[in-house]
C-alpha cells in the first residue's frame, strides 16, 4: 500500500507515511491495544514514534527491492522519498515489491536459447502464488504430473510442497490441455489464469524498462500461449481449431490444398467461399465446418502503418470523433541528426472482412478476443515495440476493445494510434528500426516493419520532436 501512495505522488516523505496511517484502522488499533503490536510507550508519542520506525523499515525494504529512492531533505530536516520506474510497475498492476525484485535481478540471468521455459519458471515464482492452497498429499499429485508436463519444473532438488511448483505445474498442464485429477485442482487453476495475465504485463514492463526486447517479446508470447491454452512451437490453427488433428493440418497447408497460405493472416482474408471449400476438403460434417470457419473470422484483420511523427497529428488514443490530416505513410527517414529525438506514429486498422458467417457465440462485443479456453473474457490488444538491434527502445500497448461505427454503415472500422520516441545513434550512417507489432492474445499474428533511418550531416528532412525526454524515462513504458 505505501509503494502505490508512493507512485501515485500522495507520499513524499517520512511524515506524509506517517500521516497516511494516522487515518487507518491501524492506528485506531495501535491506540486501543499498543501492548499488542509493541507499542513500548502508550502514548500519542510513543505511537508516532513507532510509526516512524515502521515506516522507515518499509522505506528500507522498498529500496532494496528497486521500487523507491530514499534521500534526506537536510533542509527540511526529512526523509524524502520518490517512485522508481519498478515501483510504478508494481503499482499499476497491484503487485507486491518482493516480485518486482525477482524479476528486476532474474531477467538478466535467463537462458537466451530456451527462454520460454524459463520466463514460465520466473512466472511461477512471483510472490503473488504464495496464497495458491497445497492441500493434503497433493505434494504426492504434483509430483504424479511432473511427468505429464514438457518441462522440468526447476533445476535441483523440487519442494512439491510449494505453491510456486503447483503454480508452474498448472500453467504447463494448461498449455498442454491436460487433464487434471481433481476438482480442487480445476479450481486453482482458475486463480492461477487469473492473476497470471497482469503479472505477465508487469514482466513485459520490467523487461522493456531494462530495454531487452528478446526477453519483453518472449514474455509477450508466453501471454499469448496462456490464453490460447497452446504451446508455441505448436500449429496457430490448434488455438482456434483444437479437434482438428495434426495431419488435418498438414493436409490443410499443403500447396495443393491453399497453395497462398504462409501465415493465419492469410487465412483471415480468403472469402466465406474459400474457407468453406478449403476445410470441406478434410472430410468433417458441414457443423464442424462452420465451426472452423467461425472461428477464422473471429480473427482480427489488422492493419498497420507507420507515419513520421511531426506530420501527423495524433488522435487521442481511444479513437476520437475530431478530424485530422491523412497520415503520410514512410518506411525509411533520412536526415536525421545524431542524438536527437524524433518520434514516428503507428497506426492500427481493424477492418471487418466482408462475410455472411456469424461469429461463435463465444464473441459477446466489439474488440473481445476469441480465447476459450482461457476461462474470462479478453479483449484485443497490441503492443507495438521499436527496437534498435536487440535493444528495446520504445513500447506501447493499444487496446482495441470499444465500440465499432454504427450498424447501418457498410463496413465498420476501428482505428488506433500510438506515438513511439527514440532518439538517433550518434555516429553517422544508415541504421534500421524495426517495429513489431505483436498480439497479447493470439499466436502467428504478430507483425514487423523495417524503418531505415539515416543519421548525417544533410540538412534534415524531418523535424525532431520538441517535447523531450530521456533516453531513460523512454524505457519508462511510454
Amino acid at each position: 500500500h505505501i509503494n502505490a501512495e508512493i507512485a501515485s505522488g500522495t507520499v513524499k516523505s517520512a511524515q506524509d507515511a506517517v500521516d497516511y496511517l494516522s487515518w487507518t484502522y491501524l492506528y485506531r488499533r495501535l491506540r486501543q491495544n499498543p501492548t499488542y503490536y509493541g507499542v513500548e510507550e502508550p502514548t500519542e508519542a510513543g505511537v508516532n514514534k513507532y510509526l516512524s520506525k515502521l515506516i522507515l523499515g518499509c522505506f528500507t525494504e522498498l529500496e532494496k527491492a528497486l521500487c523507491i529512492t530514499v534521500d534526506h531533505d537536510y533542509e527540511r530536516g526529512c526523509v524524502v522519498v520518490a517512485p522508481t520506474p519498478l515501483g510504478k510497475i508494481a503499482s499499476q498492476y497491484y503487485l507486491s515489491h518482493k516480485t518486482m525484485s525477482t524479476f528486476a535481478t532474474r531477467l538478466d540471468s535467463i537462458d537466451r536459447n530456451n527462454l520460454f521455459c524459463d520466463l514460465l519458471h520466473l512466472l511461477s515464482e512471483a510472490t503473488e502464488w504464495a496464497e495458491i492452497p497445497v492441500r493434503h498429499n497433493e505434494d504426492i499429485l504434483n509430483n504424479e504430473l511432473r511427468r505429464e508436463v514438457p518441462f522440468p519444473i526447476g533445476r535441483g532438488q523440487v519442494d512439491y510442497l510449494s505453491p510456486h511448483a503447483k503454480t508452474n505445474l498448472l500453467l504447463q498442464k494448461h498449455l498442454v490441455r491436460g487433464e487434471l485429477p481433481c476438482s480442487d485442482y480445476v479450481t486453482d487453476t482458475r486463480t492461477v489464469l487469473d492473476s497470471s495475465i497482469r503479472i505477465l504485463q508487469a514482466m513485459v514492463d520490467v523487461a522493456a524498462y531494462k530495454g531487452d526486447v528478446i526477453a519483453s517479446m518472449a514474455a509477450m508470447e508466453l501471454m499469448q500461449a496462456i490464453k490460447q491454452a497452446t504451446m508455441p512451437t505448436q500449429s496457430p490453427l490448434l488455438q482456434l481449431m483444437p479437434d482438428m488433428s495434426k495431419s488435418q493440418i498438414g493436409e490443410l497447408l499443403s500447396a495443393q490444398r491453399m497453395p497462398n497460405l504462409r501465415c493465419l493472416g492469410d487465412l483471415i482474408i480468403l472469402s466465406d467461399s474459400q474457407l468453406r471449400a478449403a476445410f470441406g476438403s478434410l472430410g468433417r460434417d458441414s457443423a464442424t465446418v462452420e465451426k472452423w470457419c467461425q472461428a477464422v473470422r473471429a480473427l482480427p484483420p489488422l492493419d498497420v502503418t507507420v507515419a513520421s511523427g511531426s506530420m501527423f497529428a495524433l488522435e487521442d488514443a481511444v479513437g476520437g470523433s475530431q478530424k485530422r490530416n491523412k497520415p503520410k505513410k514512410i518506411t525509411s527517414l533520412h536526415g536525421l541528426a545524431p542524438l536527437t529525438q524524433y518520434s514516428v506514429v503507428v497506426n492500427f486498422a481493424r477492418t471487418p472482412v466482408e462475410t455472411s458467417m456469424k461469429l461463435p457465440r463465444f464473441i459477446q462485443e466489439p474488440g473481445q478476443a476469441y480465447t476459450p479456453r482461457f476461462g474470462k473474457v479478453q479483449y484485443e490488444g497490441w503492443w507495438a515495440v521499436l527496437a534498435q538491434g536487440d535493444e528495446l527502445v520504445a513500447i506501447k500497448r493499444v487496446s482495441m476493445q470499444g465500440s465499432e461505427e454504427s450498424a447501418g454503415q457498410e463496413s465498420a472500422l476501428v482505428t488506433r494510434s500510438v506515438k513511439l520516441m527514440f532518439i538517433t545513434p550518434e555516429h553517422l550512417g544508415p541504421y534500421t528500426l524495426k517495429l513489431y507489432v505483436v498480439s497479447d492474445a493470439y499466436l502467428g499474428l504478430d507483425q514487423q516493419i523495417d524503418i531505415d533511418i539515416t543519421v548525417g550531416e544533410t540538412q534534415m528532412a524531418v523535424a525532431n520532436d520538441s517535447a523531450y525526454i530521456s533516453k531513460e524515462q523512454m524505457k519508462e513504458y511510454q
